[in-house]
């Protein structure tokens, strides 16, 4: 019976970045210029006119209200729930478009040409299985929760006094917590090659990762929190480095221990404040197209080297 090498599959992003630093590399560019252009087209195409209404309500905030400015209001809160939509659905398919590359790394690697970045069914696919992924986790979180408050809450109130009923609810509440943080755990463990399966078959896989992952929970698992220890010590290495550089360059301004001056420096005209901030801009983009690639290869290249050690 074939098994998951834990380490192989954990230490799988590293080795992508290794043999293709180049595509990595390619891959931020990518995430950068796909998440950055729709929001400066959206401030183009919206920016004057949430500027002109939001002048409008600090016009009146004093004074009577204006019908139209809160009418004005309202509408722009609706387009920016509908923006919020669109960005969600949005980021879903730059997710999807840049783990198929990396899954096509680790499972396709002789399908290097550009940067084993393509756009087909297997990047639809993949995104449409994330979408549902999200939606399916948020209801079954909140129907966890529930199933934890409510027992927790009955036996608070079954259990006589007040202090201990509070702590009786209070402790029946965390215990009934962990034990369903350990189910959502390993359900997620059993679907967590649904992501592989779904880009090596070209078809939405999701359960049947169930019976691909029999017997492998534990692995899995190894695999998941190797992988999760790497990125958070990344992560601390890169946030000493930033603390470090604030500062030996003389520590954070002083005006950010002033909500006044806050208020004032963001008060100012978005121009001006995009060419003040423009070089900050700058150094955070190109530690995105370094990191952010990095990161999506060490999240996503394990499940796709675990599924391989499955299926070969």
């Amino acid at each position: 019976m074939a098994k998951i090498s834990v380490t192989g599959s954990a230490f799988a992003g590293f080795g992508v970045i290794a043999r293709h630093p180049g595509a990595v590399l390619t891959w931020g560019v990518a995430m950068l210029v796909l998440s950055v252009a729709p929001v400066l087209a959206l401030i183009a195409f919206m920016g004057p006119e949430i500027l002109k209404t939001m002048a409008a309500v600090m016009q009146h905030r004093d004074g009577p209200v204006d019908q139209e400015a809160m009418r004005q209001l309202m509408q722009m809160q609706s387009g920016m729930m509908l923006v919020q939509i669109g960005g969600w659905l949005w980021s879903t398919f730059i997710k999807g478009l840049i783990c198929s590359a990396v899954f096509r790394a680790v499972l396709e690697p002789d399908q290097s040409r550009g940067a084993f970045l393509r756009l087909g069914a297997q990047e639809l696919w993949l995104t449409l299985l994330f979408l549902v992924a999200s939606v399916l986790g948020y209801i079954v979180v909140v129907i966890a929760s529930i199933g934890v408050m409510i027992p927790a809450f009955i036996v608070g109130l079954a259990s006589g006094s007040q202090g201990q009923g509070t702590l009786s609810g209070v402790l029946t509440g965390f215990g009934l917590a962990l034990i369903a943080m350990a189910v959502l755990i390993w359900l997620g463990l059993r679907l967590s090659l649904a992501a592989p399966m779904t880009f090596a078959d070209r078809q939405f896989r999701l359960f049947e990762s169930w019976s691909l992952t029999r017997g492998s929970a534990w692995r899995l698992l190894g695999v998941a929190l190797l992988s999760l220890l790497m990125v958070f010590a990344i992560e601390l290495v890169v946030a000493g480095v930033v603390l470090g550089a604030v500062f030996a360059a003389g520590g954070p301004p002083v005006w950010l221990n002033d909500p006044m001056a806050i208020q004032a420096f963001f008060a100012r005209p978005p121009l001006d404040l995009l060419r003040m901030l423009w070089p900050w801009l700058a150094v955070v983009g190109v530690a995105w197209t370094l990191l952010g690639a990095g990161l999506v290869t060490l999240f996503c290249a394990p499940w796709a080297a675990a599924y391989r050690d499955l299926t070969r």
